[in-house]
């Protein structure tokens, strides 16, 4: 009887440990589809950004007049309407920020910081302020894109970027 009752919980035993490997294997099967989707999700993350960055570089490209193609300049039209809109509203940001403003700074136009009047660049962000004011005390023609007035020493429009016509 002992060796009945030895061979069973043998027998058990080995059920039990070969239970244990298929739950060992599963988890590992588990734990390896877990990486392989975090890793593609990093990739999609990288090929997301790096397609940003093209259509970025290609709008800016169809602003500047360096890509003249149809169907791509009308992809774009909607963010001709998006830049102007970002474009008036930094101008009432731009506006709210010189109220109570003293004459003698200069409003970033990039970041809307107040800079001394003879500051080069702006204290918040970096960018060159002394062209940017310049620029907007003169007037000139509309933009042919967006319609937005464009400073006659201007060679891009304030607003959509568009490449003044010389």
């Amino acid at each position: 009887m002992s060796n009945n009752l030895q061979s069973k919980l043998g027998e058990g035993l080995s059920k039990f440990q070969g239970g244990i490997e298929q739950g060992k294997q599963r988890l590992q099967v588990v734990q390896e589809i877990n990486r392989l989707k975090k890793e593609m999700n990093e990739i999609a993350t990288k090929k997301s950004r790096a397609l940003l960055e093209v259509g970025q570089t290609t709008y800016k490209k169809i602003r500047t007049g360096e890509i003249v193609d149809p169907e791509l300049i009308e992809l774009t039209t909607k963010l001709v309407g998006l830049d102007h809109q970002l474009y008036k509203a930094s101008q009432k940001v731009h506006e709210l920020n010189s109220l109570g403003q003293d004459d003698q700074s200069i409003i970033c136009p990039s970041c809307q910081t107040a800079n001394d009047q003879g500051a080069k660049f702006c204290g918040g962000c970096g960018e060159q302020v002394e062209v940017a004011a310049a620029l907007e005390s003169a007037e000139g023609e509309p933009c042919v894109n967006c319609e937005e007035d464009v400073p006659a020493e201007a060679n891009f429009c304030p607003c959509c970027g568009t490449k003044v016509a010389s």
